[in-house]
């Protein structure tokens, strides 16, 4: 496929508007001469409509769905712990159990060989935070390494029973420095974006011990790779392999000199999760799909579970800053492509701006660039030209989530971008994507108040068989349907397929 639709005049208006003199990694306020001086509470909708809504500013993060029946629980991760919604009414969503579980990294699965319905969280030291006082992150905090060592808790996932929404029963914990899980201190990063499907494995987004420090990014101490975990038994899971590029590791010097990357400090460098297997290993499975940061989109060879190989390999141009990939979508292997998107770290602009590209991986040890997703516009009615002038982050952060009910619409995606909301592309010609329908919410925080605005339009969870879209936000959860995915059901409805093969239970 050859490389169209880039959408460069765009692009380039709003990368000279972005980029400031000084780039430098700050998750603390950088305003521009034209940003707005409040936060914007106006909902700017277009070919969408809100047809229910659940507050609450703890309302952003990542969301699992599981069924029973006609009916559907929706599991969002929290801080400090997450909440099991019902949805069956989707118009009338209900939190029927506050506080449910550990962890706001979540993932949750049907296990077939043992009949229960398993979730799996993640934990982690705390990430370093770039201030006004230390805009640089760990490179100008003289305390951050320690508070990321000293840390006392668990460093790796929590298993859980959660067959029964209303009572989710402790499993086990693993360590991913695989120690004592039940030791006060541990080392390594733990894990941020894992993945579990409900089979023999869970791929984890893992650094195991404290040598894994060739990490550029000013918000990281650890450079992370993939660890492999044979979950047959979730009540005692067993370590099977971790792979990492050369050069993470400390000892790994004349690698680490190797890369682009080296002494940056800004690039991200390891990976971000999640590790996605669209065919269970146990099912003949072969090929692990991942992003790695600066580094890339990974595509591995899982023929040996006990030692992954990197197989291919997508690089974009070198852009020192933010994360360049943080998710890899591969909902449409299918048509021949995945789609590898960015998170942007800093607001008001202050790093550059990295693409989304669609990536033909039809010969998945040479991927090639199709095209990249546009760049959205502020509506013609917002007060500002572009969302730079808005405060907050802006730039992409996740798509839906591969585990879904139904199959991915083939033509239609959305991806959540912070502070210019849920974006929705028509990717029926991969060559030329483009936004046909988007949501914005109000802004929820306080602009006093740096970080409390950041994460505004963060996660987004699409039924696909109900053509529902849930978007996670700091101003609650919102249900959307739009005529570009088809006629909504609004009423409780049996699952009979899910988006991968052999996932979860089906309702015959």
């Amino acid at each position: 496929m050859t490389v169209k639709g880039n959408h460069f005049v765009i692009a380039l208006a709003l990368l000279i508007l972005s980029v400031p003199e000084s780039v430098l990694a700050n998750a603390h306020p950088h305003p521009r001469p034209d940003s707005l001086p409040y936060l914007d509470q106006t909902t700017y909708i277009r070919n969408m409509a809100v047809r229910a809504h659940i507050g609450g500013e703890n309302r952003r993060w990542k969301m699992q769905m599981m069924s029973q029946g006609e009916r559907r629980f929706l599991f969002q991760g929290g801080i400090p712990r997450g909440d099991v919604i019902e949805v069956t009414d989707p118009l009338n969503p209900v939190v029927i159990n506050e506080g449910a579980f550990e962890g706001r990294q979540i993932q949750l699965a049907y296990n077939a060989e043992i009949g229960k319905w398993i979730l799996m969280t993640g934990a982690a030291p705390p990430l370093i935070r770039a201030t006004t006082e230390f805009p640089h992150g760990k490179y100008d905090d003289p305390s951050a390494y320690e508070r990321v060592n000293n840390h006392d808790g668990l460093r790796g996932v929590r298993f859980y029973d959660a067959s029964d929404p209303y009572d989710i029963k402790p499993l086990s914990e693993f360590s991913t420095d695989l120690g004592d899980p039940a030791r006060t201190r541990q080392t390594g990063g733990g894990t941020h974006r894992d993945y579990y499907d409900g089979g023999r494995y869970a791929y984890l987004d893992a650094a195991p011990d404290d040598s894994f420090t060739h990490q550029e990014s000013p918000v990281r101490v650890h450079s992370h790779g993939v660890m492999l975990v044979d979950v047959s038994d979730p009540s005692e899971p067993k370590h099977v392999s971790h792979w990492w590029l050369p050069g993470q590791r400390e000892d790994e010097e004349e690698a680490y000199e190797a890369w682009r990357e080296s002494g940056d400090k800004e690039s991200f460098t390891g990976m971000h999760g999640a590790f996605y297997v669209p065919k269970k290993q146990e099912n003949g499975g072969k090929l692990g799909f991942s992003p790695w940061g600066s580094f890339g989109i990974f595509i591995h060879d899982l023929s040996d579970a006990a030692a992954p190989k990197l197989l291919g390999r997508f690089e974009a141009p070198y852009k020192p800053g933010g994360i360049a990939f943080h998710s890899v979508d591969v909902s449409r292997l299918d048509r021949g492509f995945v789609i590898g998107a960015p998170e942007v770290l800093n607001p008001d602009c202050n790093e550059p701006y990295h693409h989304s590209y669609i990536i033909d991986v039809s010969d998945p040890a040479n991927p090639q660039e199709i095209s990249t997703l546009p760049i959205p516009r502020p509506p013609e009615e917002a007060p500002y030209d572009n969302f730079c002038q808005k405060r907050g982050r802006f730039g992409v952060h996740n798509p839906p989530h591969l585990k879904a009910p139904g199959k991915a619409d083939p033509d239609f995606t959305c991806y959540t971008f912070f502070n210019a909301g849920l974006q929705c592309y028509d990717i029926s010609d991969p060559e030329y994507p483009f936004i046909s329908s988007y949501f914005i919410p109000p802004q929820g925080g306080d602009l006093d108040e740096p970080g409390s605005y950041t994460r505004n339009t963060d996660n987004v969870f699409i039924e696909w068989d109900r053509k529902l879209i849930w978007v996670a936000t700091d101003t609650g959860v919102y249900l959307l349907t739009s005529p570009e995915l088809g006629d909504p059901v609004l009423g409780p409805l049996p699952v009979t397929e899910w988006n991968l093969p052999d996932l979860n239970r089906s309702e015959e």
